[in-house]
């Protein structure tokens, strides 16, 4: 057997993609998976083509000992390796109190969970680059922001528990892993929810008989990463020595303008550009709307991310990726995927977030 991982998170998007990746890398490992109870059907359901070497185990990262039996809790610890730490509330409308619960006790319970485990090799903590706020101005890998204000209680909590993590670098081997707003595959453009860039395919796609707007004027760069990326340098940076004690930035080094992007977008979705200008005034006020802001399945949050004025660094991920072979693709060479992807599957309900 070559390595033993707890992965919490499971059946969400990258946990899934992981345990495929993981599975195809080292076929001899054992995987334990944290599933809530209310999601063993959709867990059993996703494992289905994955069965070998997994115990599902029903648990809760906002409970002491994770929710799980001692006995259970010491059998893990005696044998694991890698624990790879996913599971969190994604929510940029949530309250501040589930966001907390979730997001940092939940990570401070996996941590104490995993200083018991004498085997291992690696903790693997997914934060988000967007821990960094409403900071301006450059966003280096290998600090870890104070912002003034944030956007939503995501981001803010995200921030408090990779302090906490932070904080633990001297004794446990840690790798800190900051993905900007993840899409699907870059081959096939799967994905599990549309939501991020989707947001703006679905209001394209309700105003394609129309002439379309650019909403706002921006400069800005929107942090666009397809999850292929994510898993490909999540698996080697985790596995790898030089990963150790450090945190990444899991986005392009050239990701496009927004205005950019939403440019392509529009282009691949309608077959025309965008040819007037909606002052971002006016969109606030209209997505303040709720049922104007349903009807379009465009919520007021997503609007921030359209004028975010920082540069996030991506030195280190690029230097510790070099030779692997593994970069990220351009925006421009992915869009048709993402695009056909979402219009072949825009009427599942399921895939829907808003």
């Amino acid at each position: 057997m070559e390595h033993t991982y707890l992965i919490t998170g499971f059946p969400g998007f990258i946990a899934t993609k992981l345990l495929e990746a993981l599975q195809s890398k080292y076929p001899s490992s054992h995987f334990y998976l944290l599933i809530l109870k209310q999601e063993r059907r959709i867990a059993e359901q996703k494992m289905m083509d994955h069965k070998k070497n997994i115990t599902l185990i029903e648990g809760d990262i906002t409970k002491d000992g994770l929710g799980l039996a001692k006995e259970l809790r010491r059998e893990i610890a005696e044998k694991l390796t890698h624990c790879i730490h996913l599971a969190a509330l994604y929510d940029l409308t949530a309250a501040y109190a589930p966001s907390y619960s979730c997001n940092v006790l939940g990570t401070e319970n996996v941590l104490k969970f995993v200083i018991t485990c004498k085997n291992l090799k690696r903790f693997a903590y997914f934060s988000t680059a967007y821990v960094s706020g409403e900071e301006k101005g450059q966003v280096v890998e290998s600090n870890l922001s104070e912002p003034s204000s944030y956007r939503n209680f995501y981001e803010q909590t995200k921030n408090e528990a990779e302090r906490i993590v932070r904080m633990h670098r001297d004794e446990l081997p840690i790798t800190i892993l900051r993905p900007g707003i993840i899409v699907g595959d870059s081959k096939t453009g799967q994905t599990i929810k549309f939501d991020g860039p989707y947001f703006m395919m679905r209001f394209l796609s309700k105003l394609s008989s129309l002439p379309i707007p650019y909403i706002g004027r921006s400069t800005s760069k929107i942090h666009l990463v397809p999850v292929d990326f994510i898993v490909n340098a999540s698996v080697y940076l985790i596995h790898d020595k030089r990963g150790e004690s450090k945190t990444y930035h899991l986005l392009s080094p050239s990701s496009p303008k927004i205005q950019e992007a939403y440019t392509l977008i529009c282009k691949e979705l309608t077959g025309k550009k965008p040819s007037w200008q909606l002052p971002r005034s006016i969109a606030d006020k209209l997505l303040s709307l709720s049922f104007f802001s349903k009807w379009l399945g465009v919520p007021r949050e997503i609007l921030s991310y359209f004028s975010h004025e920082a540069d996030y660094d991506t030195s280190q991920l690029v230097h510790d990726l070099e030779g692997t072979g593994i970069t990220c693709p351009d925006f421009e060479e992915y869009v048709p995927v993402l695009v056909r992807y979402y219009k072949e599957n825009a009427s599942d309900v399921t895939l829907r977030r808003y």
